[in-house]
């Protein structure tokens, strides 16, 4: 081993001690202001609030994300209503960067400031596969909004998503929960004519006789909308269905 090089380094500290020490102090804020920029750069903020990251999983640019993840971006950082990465990357039907988000650490039953979950955003916006998926990873079926009571089944019911609405009773989903106006699954797919979804809830023990907070029954709301095939399920005797 050369010694050369450490005898230089032991006189030349010896010589100017203060000098190599502000050399040292300079080295290492250098390096910690770098370090510094860096996590600047990704927890930056556009007027929406949202960092880097949220921008790039409400993008669906994967490589982007990862990147920003490997160099410590913040996975639970929200926008300003609440959002996280997750939940933009659900909304938007990206399954890679949902299922990134959650290998590094994101929380699927965070609720935004309207109380909605990675799941409620994926059913709203119609990403039956990525809902369905997130449901396999056992998040919970229930959950509802802070302001109006809405869960994903009263969502999936009311839009006629049948291929969901199945998969949230098969994963625990109350078929009969209430939004805060009374208003239940079986009475918004009445209303909106989704025979199918009526079929559906009803064979899942759906209560025909629950009135919302107007007094209105399913069977009212099918009525008054005149869906007669939903009008036929409701009239139809339980052994039938």
């Amino acid at each position: 081993m050369k010694t050369e090089p450490l005898r230089f380094f032991h006189a030349f500290f010896q010589r100017y001690p203060t000098l190599l020490g502000a050399l040292f102090a300079a080295l290492l804020l250098g390096v910690g202001a770098s370090l510094l920029q860096t996590n600047d750069a990704s927890s930056q903020r556009d007027a929406q609030g949202r960092t880097p990251l949220i921008q790039a999983a409400e993008q669906g640019d994967i490589r982007k994300v990862s990147d920003l993840l490997a160099a410590g971006a913040y996975v639970h950082a929200t926008d300003g209503c609440g959002w996280t990465a997750l939940m933009k990357a659900a909304a938007q039907g990206h399954g890679e960067i949902v299922r990134c988000l959650l290998d590094h650490g994101a929380d699927p039953e965070h609720r935004d400031d309207s109380g909605y979950t990675a799941l409620m955003v994926a059913v709203v916006n119609g990403r039956t596969d990525l809902a369905v998926w997130l449901l396999e990873q056992a998040v919970a079926v229930d959950t509802a909004d802070v302001d109006s009571g809405w869960t994903a089944l009263l969502w999936a019911a009311k839009d006629g998503q049948d291929a969901l609405v199945r998969e949230l009773l098969g994963h625990g989903a109350t078929v009969d929960q209430p939004a805060s106006d009374g208003s239940t699954p079986l009475m918004w797919a009445a209303k909106n004519g989704h025979a199918e979804v009526v079929e559906r809830l009803l064979k899942a023990g759906a209560d025909t006789s629950r009135r919302d907070r107007d007094g209105h029954t399913a069977r009212d709301l099918a009525l008054a909308a005149e869906h007669p095939k939903v009008l036929a399920l409701l009239d139809a005797p339980s052994t039938s269905l």
